[in-house]
């Protein structure tokens, strides 16, 4: 009598084994945080992967409403939904779903078997690698076609990158950067923030090492005010870039409007600006003073037109690889 071989499991049938259910926390963990804070708690919860913000790793002088901590849980929980679809599950993901809770920022539950599009493994592939490059990057900016698949990419999550490709628009809003940087460096509060965050030597698995503030002066310096951290002899310093080049592509991710579930929003779509940036051999760091002071904010939703919300600028280019940074173990 033949008999016949079992099969195995379908792929993504059943709940989430043990060892899927630590490669989605894990997943959640290399969300990036402003200064490396890692501002959550993730738990594996009722079939499901939750996010928390944590109110105690919150920045009051940079982030005192908590809207770059909402964006990066909203980054984690992509990560952790882009896990879960190569896993060849479906997920079914809730913002904010406890109106008691307001630091209770999310919930992905693993669903029915489903193949992954190309695009979601490509991304989930990208997510181990995506490090926020905090060096100069050289070179031509980004292409059209590269630009228009980062816009579509912000788009999932309804919210719309806008390239800042206009020269004026451009020295504005660096003028501005400038400004609000040498407003924040004049800031007690924040300078004191600043130092138990970024190069402490007593942190091993948050907040940035000395490595990563290290002073490079490169033709992209105004674009980069808070890489440096140390000096460097002025004969190391780079001569001006011919017009034109050397220039960074510079985007801001915004949103219709600035709420709370917003912020949640803003924050899955930049991570899906970076996983797609990650997986196009485009580097990517964060233009923070501009949109962390308020009245600052204001005056860059005015230079993009008054209507959208600036929630993130940033610098996209190619230059040297980076490493990563610590991490705490599974987002805990």
């Amino acid at each position: 009598m033949h008999q016949e071989t079992p099969r195995a499991p379908a792929r993504g049938s059943g709940p989430p084994t043990g060892s899927e259910v630590e490669e989605l926390l894990h997943a959640a963990a290399l969300a990036p945080s402003s200064h490396n804070t890692q501002p959550w708690r993730v738990r594996w919860h009722d079939g499901a992967v939750e996010v928390h913000g944590d109110p105690e790793r919150m920045l009051p002088a940079a982030d005192p409403v908590g809207r770059e901590l909402r964006m990066a849980c909203g980054a984690a929980m992509v990560n952790v939904r882009l896990k879960a679809r190569t896993q060849g599950r479906r997920v079914h993901a809730q913002l904010m779903p406890d109106p008691d809770d307001p630091w209770f920022l999310g919930r992905v539950r693993p669903g029915a078997p489903l193949v992954p599009s190309d695009w979601e493994v490509e991304l989930a592939a990208a997510i181990p690698r995506r490090h926020t490059n905090r060096h100069p990057f050289t070179g031509p900016p980004l292409s059209v076609t590269l630009r228009a698949e980062l816009e579509r990419a912000a788009w999932r999550e309804r919210c719309r990158l806008i390239v800042v490709a206009d020269p004026r628009e451009r020295r504005r809003l660096r003028e501005i950067t400038v400004e609000a940087h040498q407003r924040q460096q004049s800031d007690p509060a924040f300078l004191a923030e600043w130092e138990r965050w970024v190069g402490h030597p007593d942190r091993v698995d948050d907040g940035l090492p000395p490595a990563h503030a290290r002073r490079a002066p490169r033709p992209d310096d105004a674009w980069r005010p808070r890489d440096f951290a140390g000096s460097v002899p002025d004969a190391d310093r780079s001569s001006a870039p011919e017009p034109g080049q050397d220039e960074p592509t510079i985007a801001v991710l915004t949103s219709y409007d600035d709420t709370a579930l917003t912020h949640v929003r803003a924050g899955q779509a930049m991570q899906q600006v970076l996983l797609t940036a990650t997986a196009r051999g485009v580097g990517a760091s964060f233009i923070a003073p501009p949109v962390e002071l308020p009245d600052v904010r204001t005056e860059v939703r005015a230079l993009l037109g008054g209507v959208m919300w600036p929630q993130v600028v940033l610098r996209l280019g190619r230059g040297r690889p980076v490493y990563p940074t610590p991490r705490r173990q599974s987002g805990h």
